[in-house]
């Protein structure tokens, strides 16, 4: 954003915080999920995986479109 939008200032919106505060925490999750079903040979847990990395792409792709939003707002400012 190099046309003066203070990336600081849209970072501190509560909507990208939340997102940030549940997306990560259920990446970690998926993450694990999916390395301990494999490692352990358990495949229950790709259902775990499945569930929450589809959650966590929502919440990424939500995040991102807010994100673009809130700078092209403050551009136009």
């Amino acid at each position: 954003m190099g046309d003066g939008v203070d990336v600081g200032s849209i970072s501190a919106d509560p909507w990208l915080r939340r997102m940030m505060k549940v997306g990560i925490p259920l990446a970690v999750i998926s993450i694990i999920s999916l390395w301990s079903g494999q490692l352990m040979g358990i495949p229950g847990l790709f259902i775990l995986f499945a569930v929450t990395g589809g959650l966590t792409l929502a919440i990424g792709l939500a995040y991102n479109v807010r994100f673009v939003l809130l700078a092209y707002r403050r551009s136009r400012e």
